[in-house]
């Protein structure tokens, strides 16, 4: 009897985890970058795994190429271990690896939880609400106005213990309309409102940063799924 219920218990958990997987189409093969683009020299596979190389010594994207997707849901496993990564989605690509948009950021634990809007400058008439949206445990409203309003959901240090630097963990970010939510090991970090018309994006490239300077940081396992 209870090798039968073990038997039923494994089943139901295999289940579980088909259903979550439905509709997930992997975007990077674990062999070679293809659909995606780099700065040479910048990145490199190891073992079934992208590895920042550490030798870049400028800011620069490894580009998903295929598409540049609006509504969609994207799954990886990420590991940092030094300097500083993001995870780029409905960006916009400026040429010679330079994305510019939204980003998750990706390093030590203390800052994880933001939403960041890469590559604007100091002049920038948006900086101020766009720079740093978010931090963890918060949820950011941009106004059609521009306006930035912060709701504190729950505590950042908490919502931060969740996740582990050096050890892989987790990433989805779920982007649908006017609303991207970003979750780390299965935890809402934050969630942003963006309603902004002129600096909100409906769609752009997914890339992943290398902020340069010795950046070590590893991803891997990358699924996509479309949503209406």
């Amino acid at each position: 009897m209870k090798l039968i219920l073990s038997t039923l218990t494994l089943l139901f958990f295999a289940s579980l985890l088909s259903a979550e997987e439905s509709g997930f189409e992997p975007i990077f093969n674990g062999k070679d970058f293809t659909d995606w683009d780099s700065q040479p020299g910048a990145w490199e596979i190891i073992g079934g795994e992208i590895h920042c190389t550490g030798e870049a010594k400028n800011k620069n994207w490894l580009i998903w190429r295929k598409e540049e997707p609006a509504n969609f849901i994207l799954k990886l496993e990420f590991k940092w271990e030094s300097g500083n990564s993001g995870v780029q989605v409905r960006s916009d690509d400026l040429g010679d690896w330079q994305i510019f948009g939204y980003q998750v950021e990706v390093a030590q634990q203390d800052v994880m939880g933001l939403w960041h809007h890469s590559l604007l400058s100091r002049e920038h008439p948006t900086k101020e609400a766009r720079h740093l949206m978010t931090t963890a445990g918060q949820t950011a409203e941009i106004s059609d106005a521009g306006a930035r309003t912060v709701t504190q959901e729950n505590d950042t240090a908490e919502i931060q213990s969740h996740y582990k630097e050096a050890e892989w963990n987790t990433m989805e970010i779920i982007v649908d309309g006017d609303k991207l939510v970003q979750k780390i090991n299965g935890i809402v970090f934050a969630t942003l409102i963006d309603q902004d018309p002129g600096m909100g994006r409906k769609k752009g490239w997914i890339a992943l940063q290398d902020h340069g300077k010795g950046c070590r940081v590893a991803y891997r396992n990358l699924r996509i799924k479309l949503l209406p």
